[in-house]
């Protein structure tokens, strides 16, 4: 599964083979289609594997032990963790999203379980910030999670682009720290509450 993820991450869907996938696994090309009909079958349940690990590191009972803003500020450090820890990612996130989901079978539970994170966690957090005078009503939980995974996933995907035209190196550690801590107070800022005037 790792030779696979690996392959569909460096050259995507359409770069991907099957025999390269079977010789870095060490198996033969035949036994990679006894376990899996087709290479959309097989890219499918990469992307599942891939997104179960990413909401396993973003979902975390405790976001209900913290203030909002605290919930917030793990929710982003946890997102740039995940695309450090498992540079893999960048090259799924990327071609899925370029083929527009072509190649995500009916039975994937990658939409449902994205689903879910927004419902069961998001919009709860909202809520809570809200009912506690910490962030403005009126935030979609959706809009707010794409944003907030936007703005934190960016220092990845676009990387070579923000530090060309800005002159920030944000392919080093510091780099990355200044972006995550960036987006922390731009998002925060973006859904406090004004303080009342005295």
């Amino acid at each position: 599964m790792a030779a696979a993820r690996d392959d569909f991450a460096t050259h995507g869907f359409d770069g991907a083979k099957l025999d390269r996938i079977a010789k870095a696994a060490g198996v033969t090309k035949q036994l990679v289609y006894h376990y899996y009909k087709s290479k959309e079958e097989l890219y499918s349940v990469v992307l599942d594997r891939v997104s179960d690990e990413v909401r396993a590191m973003l979902d975390d009972p405790d976001y209900d032990l913290l203030s909002p803003p605290d919930a917030v500020r793990v929710m982003i450090e946890r997102i740039i963790q995940a695309y450090r820890e498992r540079p893999y990612i960048i090259g799924m996130t990327v071609d899925q999203d370029l083929h527009k989901g072509e190649h995500i079978s009916r039975r994937s539970n990658y939409i449902p379980s994205l689903q879910r994170f927004v419902t069961e966690r998001i919009s709860p957090l909202l809520e809570r910030g809200v009912a506690e005078r910490h962030f403005r009503s009126g935030q979609d939980p959706f809009l707010f999670y794409w944003s907030v995974f936007a703005l934190a996933s960016s220092v990845f995907t676009q990387s070579w682009a923000m530090s060309k035209s800005s002159g920030m190196d944000f392919e080093t550690d510091e780099g990355i720290a200044r972006w995550q801590a960036h987006v922390v107070d731009f998002v925060l800022q973006s859904i406090t509450l004004p303080a009342l005037p005295r």
